[in-house]
């Protein structure tokens, strides 16, 4: 399953979300949106897991703050 994730705070690590998701089940890969020029992030990302988890993590984190950030955690249906 492929995860968006948008609302994060710009500080938030892929360390960090990986954590967070991990207490679902496996996660296979996260990666987060950054600029290109910047280098920083834009506060979404990507995160992939096993359809089951990925539910469970999508049911327990939508509009969860994390970080002081009411996070928007959603399913996509393309692979990235």
């Amino acid at each position: 399953m492929n995860i968006f994730v948008t609302n994060l705070n710009k500080k938030t690590t892929a360390r960090q979300l990986f954590q967070l998701f991990l207490q679902f089940g496996k996660v296979n890969s996260v990666r987060l949106i950054m600029d290109d020029d910047t280098r920083q992030s834009l506060g979404c990302g990507y995160i992939e897991m096993d359809n089951k988890a990925g539910a469970m993590a999508i049911q327990n984190l939508h509009e969860r703050c994390f970080m002081n950030c009411y996070m928007e955690v959603n399913e996509v249906s393309i692979a990235f």
